[in-house]
């Protein structure tokens, strides 16, 4: 069957384009594979963007009409784990809650549990974590949104779609551009993200470093205190339980959560 054709044809079956598990390429679930370091051993670097849903709303379910509606609902699908919960993504601001719980279960979870599962293998490993923004974005409500990372990590800076917020041609922009494309460029040639008259970015080991992009590359550690253990701790019941999806079910929108058990302790 040609290209077409099957791309075509396999939506009207109910056979979305996601990877699939057929015993030879990918012999399971990747959350499986790399619990059991079965992954390729080699560098990695990986990261997710402070708004990613910003751009990608649809992902994201609207919020309650009141706090007290969104934290009883919280309250009933997270039960034990709902104080956590709360505390990450509190009712103060809904939406705002809403859009990082969604970007932490589909984005930081997944980015940092790569880097965490790499680096346990001895492999060296790096986090990022993408926070920059810039007038015509912050004008859009889309601060750092899904891929705005792209045009300064390509040095692609003046060439984006015409849709996207326009990037003012300053020099810090540019030498921020250069700094990103530095550590990408350097990594793909060595496995080891460096880049000139900037601080080096360090593994992510035992203590979690991270470098965060903000008006600079700023080395740090812990990223989002509690956010990793939390997901993992959910996803690890809705594994448990073989019944529950385990992704895109976020917030007013997860299921009722199982409780504790004896393989998911925290």
């Amino acid at each position: 069957m040609d290209g077409a054709t099957l791309s075509e044809a396999a939506p009207k079956t109910g056979y979305a384009p996601w990877p699939t598990i057929e015993g030879r390429l990918l012999p399971r679930q990747l959350v499986d594979v790399f619990d059991k370091g079965e992954q390729a051993p080699v560098p990695i670097l990986a990261g997710f963007n402070s708004g990613e849903i910003r751009s990608l709303r649809i992902l994201a379910p609207p919020p309650p009409a009141t706090a007290a509606e969104y934290e009883s609902i919280i309250r009933d699908r997270y039960r034990d784990l709902a104080d956590e919960f709360l505390r990450l993504y509190p009712s103060s601001n809904m939406q705002e809650s809403i859009w990082a719980a969604t970007r932490d279960a589909l984005y930081g979870w997944t980015a940092e549990r790569l880097v965490k599962k790499q680096a346990s293998l001895g492999q060296p490993s790096f986090l990022y974590y993408f926070d920059h923004g810039y007038p015509a974005e912050e004008a859009a409500g889309l601060h750092a949104f899904h891929a705005s990372e792209l045009p300064y990590v390509w040095g692609m800076l003046y060439n984006t779609p015409s849709l996207w917020p326009k990037i003012p041609a300053t020099a810090e922009e540019g030498k921020f551009s250069d700094a990103m494309n530095g550590y990408w460029g350097s990594f793909v040639r060595a496995g080891r993200p460096t880049a000139a008259n900037e601080p080096d970015w360090p593994a992510y080991g035992t203590t979690g470093a991270y470098v965060d992009f903000t008006d600079a590359p700023h080395p740090s550690s812990s990223l989002l205190p509690g956010m990793y253990e939390f997901n993992e701790e959910v996803v690890c019941r809705c594994r448990a339980s073989r019944d529950i999806a385990w992704n895109w079910h976020v917030g007013v929108a997860s299921p009722q959560l199982p409780g504790p058990t004896a393989q998911c302790n925290r």
